[in-house]
């Protein structure tokens, strides 16, 4: 055998590799903010229960805060891991086999997976703070990636209408690249900028919601028209249909700091002001009723379709909903006075819904787990063409 082919190969093995895998960055970010979430409301449910509160239950389920810190580390180190590794390669990718990549680009059904690269690069900053990055480190990446997210949004629509389209070509991943404008204003409570200007993330939050809500409703009737009266999704793509949790669990996230923006802007205690606030309810409660209505297809994922790079479209749509749901719970936890209800009754609901975060993210996480193992696997075998 020449000494040079085993080089060789190596370009032709990248060749496979699919830019949806970008997606597993936004999954991975997506975990470390979950987990870190979950430590701030272990830790806010240990101090108030501390101070005897009558709300506050004396045996809940609750996840240890040094536990969930850990776990939180662990993922951003993960995800900055993954975005190194993957975009080295994908960059190898367009200089060996640029064919390969112009075709994806050119495809209905992978172009807007583009759209996953800018949303890592929105998400990311999370993990760079979680590891103690200087902060200005955090907000280049993600300028860079709010600046190319805007750009790919108005490029993906005009390519929508400009062309015409099979309603065959209408997948979940449709959601990504527009709606993914409500990813963008997640990560501005990380920069002190913003909290000296709050007027100019204000109009960033509002801008991103009111886009990324309008075509949330035009594009999942869209989808949704496609699923039930034209054919169903292929086997492969039956994981994307998770996609249609993202712009709810998302929401929630990106009405939180649009609102905690306006009260700065108005000089008003922000947390307070939310908590008047049944929005990000609605939106929780929509995404929640989404996820058990797709329950029953993520159970039967792994009969229908084997393991493919698709499965990772689960990840962010499943974070999103856990890191919804304990803020949520934190908000229940820090204003009961905001809820017309009795002791006992807001007991009972601060109940459940821990139980629910916890039980989810535990959850999540262990799908998580298997995804990554599974991935590695499949690459170290040889079987990324396949996937």
């Amino acid at each position: 055998m020449p000494q040079g082919q085993p080089m060789q190969e190596i370009p032709n093995k990248i060749s496979y590799l699919p830019v949806s895998l970008f997606g597993a960055c936004m999954g991975l970010s997506a975990m470390n903010t979950a987990w870190h979430t979950m430590a701030n409301f272990s830790l806010l449910y240990s101090t108030n229960s501390q101070h005897n509160l009558t709300y506050i239950p004396q045996s809940s389920f609750i996840i240890q805060p040094s536990l969930a810190d850990a776990l939180s580390l662990i993922f951003a180190l993960l995800s900055i891991v993954a975005f190194v590794a993957l975009s080295s390669a994908y960059i190898l990718k367009l200089f060996t086999s640029f064919q390969s990549c112009k075709q994806e680009f050119l495809s209905p059904i992978t172009r807007p997976f583009f759209a996953t690269i800018c949303i890592t690069l929105l998400l990311l900053p999370f993990a760079l703070q979680r590891l103690e990055f200087p902060e200005i480190i955090s907000l280049i990446m993600w300028i860079i990636g709010a600046v190319s997210m805007l750009i790919f949004s108005v490029h993906i629509t005009q390519f929508w209408i400009c062309h015409k389209f099979e309603l065959s070509d209408v997948t979940p991943a449709w959601i990504i690249p527009v709606v993914g404008l409500l990813d963008l204003p997640l990560a501005l409570p990380l920069f002190s900028q913003f909290y000296r200007i709050p007027d100019v993330g204000f109009l960033i939050s509002l801008f991103c919601l009111a886009v990324g809500f309008t075509f949330t409703i035009v594009l999942c009737t869209l989808i949704f028209a496609r699923i039930v009266f034209f054919s169903k999704l292929p086997d492969k793509l039956m994981p994307t249909l998770v996609i249609f949790l993202a712009p709810f669990g998302a929401g929630v996230g990106a009405y939180m700091v649009f609102i905690s923006m306006q009260a700065l802007t108005l000089g008003e205690d922000s947390l307070g002001f939310l908590a008047m606030d049944s929005t990000p309810y609605i939106l929780f409660f929509i995404g929640l009723f989404l996820f058990f209505t797709l329950l029953p297809q993520i159970i039967q994922i792994k009969r229908c379709c084997p393991f493919k790079i698709s499965w990772w479209a689960i990840s962010f749509p499943l974070a999103a909903m856990c890191i919804a749901s304990i803020k949520i719970n934190t908000e229940i936890l820090e204003f009961p006075n905001s809820f017309a209800l009795s002791a006992s009754t807001l007991l009972n609901i601060e109940m459940i819904f821990s139980f629910f975060s916890i039980s989810l993210l535990i959850l999540v996480t262990l799908i998580f787990i298997w995804l990554i193992v599974r991935t590695l696997v499949g690459i170290f075998k040889g079987e990324l063409q396949n996937l």
